[in-house]
């Protein structure tokens, strides 16, 4: 117990000798806690699903993605906060080329490549507020930046315009080209540079009034652009759903 002397008026408290070692070693413990978690512990992301995180599970989830309904097999998924079901702003997937094989265990190195050649399709269905379909895209957003308004050949088929190098489209590439539907293909890709060692194509299309689908591959097979975009669009609209299905992952909520 403090024991209480009084010499000239003043009040002296005497504490117990082991207080200060207990303060010390609870800062360290403190310390040493907040390292670990901040090394080894989950981030915010992770803890709210916001973080890529595959799944082998062929469960179908239930989605509705701008006003469109559909049935995505949970091992295409990329997302675990998607995998709730009901209405998402976005769902983002991936698939291994050339049939769009989804995730499994024994394929996790092909899928964490990032090389010239990976075969990783990545694609997402996303609602969109006003979007621009390629044409309009091409022709008040694109043709503003082009180097040259005449094209040269591209492979397969495709137009391929260069960007000036000082708009905000320097190191990358327009292809243009049609697609099986006859629809406008408009392919942004990046060039091979110090910067970008493995570079990518990408294309975003309309499915609906208010529902984009985009997707992109390395460019090393752009030779194969016309086998991967049919891939693609028949896989997202295998998945489309136009009733309501019971019993599934994620129920709609509408």
């Amino acid at each position: 117990m403090a024991r209480r002397n009084r010499s000239d008026d003043e009040l002296v408290r005497e504490r117990p000798a082991w207080i200060i070692p207990l303060l010390v070693l609870v800062g360290v413990l403190i310390f040493s806690g907040a390292f670990l978690y901040y090394y080894f512990g989950p981030t915010p992301a992770e803890i709210l699903g916001q973080d890529p995180r595959a799944s082998a599970a062929e469960a179908k989830i239930e989605v509705i993605v701008g006003n469109t309904r559909f049935l995505i097999p949970e091992h295409y998924t990329r997302y675990p906060s998607q995998r709730a079901g009901g209405r998402q702003q976005a769902m983002d997937m991936h698939a291994l080329l050339p049939d769009l094989a989804p995730w499994s265990p024994d394929r996790q190195d092909e899928f964490s490549d990032n090389s010239l050649r990976s075969e990783v399709v990545y694609f997402s269905l996303r609602e969109k507020a006003a979007p621009l379909n390629s044409a309009r895209r091409f022709k008040t957003i694109y043709s503003k930046y082009l180097s040259a308004s005449e094209p040269q050949p591209g492979p397969d088929g495709l137009e391929l315009y260069t960007f000036n190098e000082k708009s905000g489209y320097a190191g990358q590439d327009l292809l243009v080209g049609k697609d099986a539907e006859d629809r406008m293909t408009l392919l942004l890709c990046d060039r091979r540079s110090a910067l970008v060692e493995s570079p990518n194509c990408s294309r975003s299309l309309l499915l609906g009034p208010n529902l984009e689908l985009d997707y992109r591959y390395k460019r090393e097979h752009l030779d194969d652009w016309r086998a991967i975009d049919d891939a693609v669009t028949s896989l997202v609209r295998n998945m489309e759903s136009v009733e309501p299905v019971d019993d599934l992952q994620g129920p709609i909520l509408d």
